[in-house]
């Protein structure tokens, strides 16, 4: 292991103190670590401070890739490089090594590395596996008007961008939700998301649950995972079933004081019936 002076790790936290002790002793020697913390009411702010942790407290709108949030941590850390971690995920030693490396060599100014799942502590293999420029230059990617789940535009040129073999290095992310306190996220991000859309079809839902199930559960082998990986895609099929629902209510102007109209009017049909 050779401390790396360019790379900062900053790590998003909320009431994090079972999970962000073993966050910290995963990068601790690599390089600067910041843990930008949302107020937490536990002892994160503690902890990371007890391990040597810089603490930056800041207050996010319920997500942190938001041009703001990114700006005042783009000012906060001091080396030229920046990467995007948080408290559920974690890197082998093999992966660290290789992002030190692609740091080093001053050929990139953006790397991009996958991120793969655990759901109930088993290993979904591909389902639901992403690709982020989640390590970067600090002016390398722009995050003006970003949106919840994007991360920002490139204002490099391809060649500038290192893509990190996802067969052998990648990120782990360990999901700790059990169905029920999923259903809060799933509330918060789906009501985000939704305001940010203003398109819906049946068909498209249709097609693309069936493309997801396809894809994530048969293709990207979560049934190795047995039953945790048959979970895992049937709970993000449900995401994506609530999101799309409720964009189809902002675009129709669906409330619950609405729906209560249309239910009146047939009740009122039906007792019309009855007296006669």
């Amino acid at each position: 292991m050779k401390f790396c002076d360019k790379l900062t790790f900053v790590i998003f936290t909320y009431n994090e103190e079972n999970r962000i002790e073993r966050v910290l002793r995963n990068f601790s020697g690599w390089a600067r670590i910041l843990v930008v913390d949302n107020y937490s009411t536990d002892d994160t702010k503690l902890i990371a401070e007890r391990h040597g942790a810089e603490v930056l407290l800041h207050k996010n709108p319920g997500w942190v890739e938001d041009e703001n949030t990114v700006a005042l941590i783009k000012n906060t850390v001091a080396t030229p490089w920046i990467y995007w971690a948080f408290a559920d995920e974690l890197l082998d030693e093999e992966s660290l090594n290789a992002v030190i490396a692609a740091v080093t060599s001053g050929k990139h100014k953006i790397i991009n590395i996958a991120r793969k799942n655990y759901y109930y502590g088993k290993f979904c293999h591909e389902a639901y596996a992403d690709r982020l420029n989640r390590v970067f230059e600090k002016n390398a990617l722009d995050f003006t008007g970003n949106k919840i789940h994007n991360f920002g535009r490139s204002t490099v040129e391809k060649d500038q961008i290192y893509y990190l073999d996802a067969k052998k290095y990648y990120v782990r992310h360990f999901i700790s939700n059990t169905a029920k306190s999923y259903l809060a996220t799933i509330d918060k991000y789906t009501d985000i998301q939704a305001q940010e859309h203003s398109d819906f079809s049946s068909f498209r839902l249709f097609l693309h649950l069936a493309k997801n199930f396809l894809k994530n559960y048969i293709l990207g082998r979560a049934y190795k995972a047995g039953k945790p990986g048959m979970f895992f895609v049937l709970q993000m099929m449900y995401y994506q079933s609530i999101l799309l629902m409720k964009i189809y209510e902002k675009r129709n102007n669906i409330s619950g004081e609405i729906i209560e109209k249309l239910n009146n009017v047939e009740r009122e049909r039906m007792l019309k019936i009855q007296r006669k």
